[in-house]
């Protein structure tokens, strides 16, 4: 006899899920909806009480936790799931982990855990390996099965991204990464616990192999009590409602999201295949390599996408031709593609009335075997293989906005690209505590690009957690007593220009200040050089790169003394030191990620992220648009002219005869520049035959025309012979 329904086993239940939906195209199997048809106003009743109960569950337990990623940036939910990890409700948070926990139950359902180490009531498990289903492993999940009467019927979820993994780098974003073994602390599906309590020996992990072991163990509890909590209050619903109509309740719940979704895609969308590309470097030559042989090289990583919308409604990702596996920290499975490019798909169509893994139902991904996006090693490093997967965030968003705008809904494009700068760190203080910490938020809250209509929002949109809060910096003092936050500011000219430009992107400035024996901080950046996006919106520009600068040996405490202000960003940090205010022994500048970078007292630490792509032409943007970003001096007036082709006076106000002139001026030159799109094709199709690449980039294609349907459009593109390899 197994645990689930008319004594079934896990196993049997996860496999016959898959094989309904397969047969049938509905989840489940459900063609008709009973219960929603029945009785429409109880079936809400009974979805909004699970809705609640897991807001429920999430607000009480994070006043356990001392992490800011939990109390005010949002990287945290409480969920409730069938017996087979499709997630029913869901707390607000980052909501892409909905797409992650079917991944880890079919992991234990196959590992055979219902009869090893056994599932029973009050049982605590635990997963952060992304092997079996974690996006990587600052994600932390616990769960509890619910019992009723003896029967399995469904999970209670509680996630959150904590501070330290204990890896090679301090903090969970670390960039440098050659194996799991580097990752830090990657724990597969274990029990930790019993009667909704966690076991003394887990703590000692805790502490052994992370460096913030006090906010580890917090968040753990706050987990494990979440779930509890949250237990209880599902079987107060099952009792309210009864166990049949609950049994059946949670699975109409995901067949009638998943209807809602494809209408909103067959309504809106025009069907049709549509194309993104990213780029991406990773260094590691002569760092990393030093330590690790086969990751002693640089990698430009190249991340196509496809994304066909199928006349049914349903919606195809593939990324045949990205790069392969590697001895590096880009590696990812599955459930981190889905958990990740999900934030895609909740603001461009799946806004509903509650967070489930309908969307499993409704798209299909290709990812080749080998590419870096589904390893065959087992112990490939994904410590941040979300920063590649989160490129694939905007195959929705960029490609959705171009099926919408073919069909005339401009308010539904919302075109974005990828951004972002986190950090770790971790120091010994003068009387010898070792500690560490980090900080995302300028990963959390960025700019909005442009739309077809109207410019971008600054840098306090959300867009990809609905619960974020920038003013996380503030409460990160409190944790992080060597970083100073002595700025924060919207960086003028910082956008995607255009004839709608992307809105600003904002700039931090921190000041070292009594790190004691030692500090270091590692830096994630989400540009490495490369820019955002291979693509623009209609003729805008793409935003600029990330900006992370480290000024060492400086004045600064000089500057205090004498009560000059700080420098509040990097724009402002470069003035200082071109007039000689600000003196600094060196500088350090990044346009991504770091390496490990020592830091003194009184060094400054600034970064910038968040700004994304206009909309349109440059030359053909509003006068009063540029008039009024010059009076607030979100762009200023060289740039207005270099740019816009927008002559400002003295008043601030644009000459309309001189920018007129200029902007024809500026459009004959674009004239003489261009080549025929004959004669362009023939120049890089010599580069081509020739191989007269730079080595990255002849590396970049010698791997990506290993996959079938990049080397036939790249031989046919470039009309090459049949016997050309690389």
């Amino acid at each position: 006899m197994g645990i689930c329904y008319q004594g079934k086993t896990l196993k049997e239940v996860v496999a016959e899920r898959e094989k309904l939906f397969e047969d049938s195209g509905y989840a489940y199997g459900l063609e008709k909806l009973e219960l929603v048809e029945g009785d429409p106003a109880k079936f809400m009743r009974f979805q909004m009480r699970l809705v609640a109960a897991c807001i429920n569950a999430r607000e009480m337990a994070k006043l356990i936790s001392a992490n800011p990623m939990s109390l005010v940036q949002g990287e945290l939910l409480f969920l409730l799931a069938t017996p087979e990890g499709d997630v029913v409700s869901a707390s607000y948070g980052l909501a892409g982990h909905i797409q992650a926990f079917p991944f880890m139950i079919r992991s234990i359902a196959n590992l055979g855990f219902e009869d090893d180490p056994g599932i029973r009531p009050g049982d605590v498990f635990f997963n952060n390996d992304a092997l079996y289903g974690a996006p990587h492993n600052a994600d932390c999940y616990n769960f509890i099965p619910i019992f009723y009467k003896d029967e399995l019927i469904g999970w209670t979820v509680g996630l959150n991204h904590i501070t330290d993994v204990g890896g090679l780098q301090p903090g969970g974003l670390g960039v440098i990464s050659p194996s799991v073994f580097t990752d830090g602390f990657t724990v597969p599906p274990t029990k930790i616990g019993t009667n909704f309590k966690t076991e003394k020996w887990w703590e000692l992990h805790w502490k052994r192999r992370t460096r913030t072991e006090a906010f580890n163990i917090l968040d753990d509890k706050m987990r494990t009590a979440g779930c509890a909590a949250l237990h209880d209050a599902v079987l107060g619903i099952v009792e309210e409602f009864g166990v049949e109509y609950f049994r059946k309740g949670i699975k109409e719940i995901i067949e009638r999201e998943r209807r809602l979704l494809v209408q909103r895609i067959k309504t809106q969308a025009v069907p049709g295949i549509y194309h993104y590309l990213h780029l991406n470097m990773v260094k590691y030559k002569g760092v990393v390599g030093k330590l690790f042989a086969g990751s002693n090289r640089d990698w430009l990583l190249h991340e196509p996408g496809e994304l066909q919308i199928l006349p049914d409604g349903r919606i195809h990702c593939d990324v045949e031709g990205l790069s392969s596996e590697a001895e590096f920290h880009c590696n990812a499975y599955e459930p981190a593609i889905r958990m990740l490019t999900s934030l895609g798909c909740w603001p461009m169509f799946a806004y509903t009335q509650t967070l489930n893994t309908a969307l499993y139902y409704m798209t299909s991904w290709n990812l080749p075997p080998g590419c870096m996006f589904n390893p065959q090693n087992p112990y490939a490093a994904t410590v941040m293989s979300l920063a590649e997967v989160g490129k694939y965030i905007f195959l929705f968003h960029n490609p959705l906005s171009m099926a919408y705008f073919a069909r005339g809904y401009l308010e539904e494009c919302f075109p974005q690209d990828a951004a972002g700068v986190g950090y770790g760190l971790a120091g010994v203080m003068g009387d010898g505590f070792r500690w560490a910490g980090g900080d995302m938020t300028l990963i959390t809250c960025w700019a909005s690009g442009a739309t077809p209509y109207k410019d971008g929002e600054a840098a306090m949109v959300c867009s990809p957690n609905p619960a974020p809060d920038l003013g996380e910096t503030e409460l990160g003092e409190f944790l992080q007593p060597t970083n100073l936050n002595i700025g924060k500011v919207l960086v003028p000219n910082y956008c995607g220009h255009g004839k709608f430009r992307g809105g600003l992107g904002v700039g931090m400035m921190q000041m070292i200040t009594d790190p004691g024996q030692s500090l270091v901080v590692a830096v994630f950046g989400s540009t490495n050089g490369m820019g955002r996006a291979g693509m623009g919106m209609c003729g805008g520009y793409p935003g600029p790169n990330d900006v992370v600068v480290f000024a060492h040996d400086t004045n600064m405490r000089e500057l205090l003394e004498e009560g000059k202000p700080y420098p509040r960003s990097f724009v402002e940090m470069r003035q200082w030191l071109e007039d000689g205010t600000l003196k600094a022994g060196s500088v350090e500048a990044f346009k991504g990620a770091t390496p490990n970078i020592v830091c003194k007292d009184g060094d400054l630490f600034g970064s910038t992220s968040g700004c994304r792509g206009g909309w349109g032409d440059v030359l053909e943007r509003d006068y009063k648009l540029i008039e009024n970003d010059v009076k607030y001096g979100w762009v200023t007036a060289d740039v207005a002219r270099t740019t816009y082709g927008a002559v400002i006076d003295k008043d601030g106000k644009v000459d309309v005869a001189a920018s007129d002139a200029l902007r024809q001026q500026m459009r004959n030159t674009r004239k003489e520049k261009s080549l025929d799109a004959k004669d362009w094709w023939r120049q890089e199709r010599e580069v081509a035959l020739k191989k007269a690449w730079h080595e990255d980039v002849y590396n970049m294609f010698a791997d990506a025309l290993k996959w079938g349907k990049f080397r036939t459009q790249f031989m046919g593109m470039w009309q090459l012979p049949e016997d050309y390899a690389l």
